[in-house]
């Protein structure tokens, strides 16, 4: 194991869903991303903070052609 330390920045998303571990929101690119614990309701857009590397790891596993 090794650790990877986050790329963050701060990005405009739109929460879909308040879970228990935190709120799920969509980044304007489309990825789905843990933005950790909010107070709004799904549908709102929020400024949060989103690991570059996440979205990074998730188009190398879901390719389009």
């Amino acid at each position: 194991m090794f650790y990877t330390s986050p790329e963050t920045n701060i990005e405009i998303v739109k929460v879909i869903a308040v879970t228990e571990s935190g709120c799920i929101a969509e980044t304007m690119d489309g990825y789905s991303v843990n933005i950790g614990e909010c107070n709004v309701k799904p549908g709102q857009y929020v400024n949060a903070l989103v690991d570059q590397k996440v979205k990074d790891r998730a188009a190398a596993m879901n390719p389009t052609n």
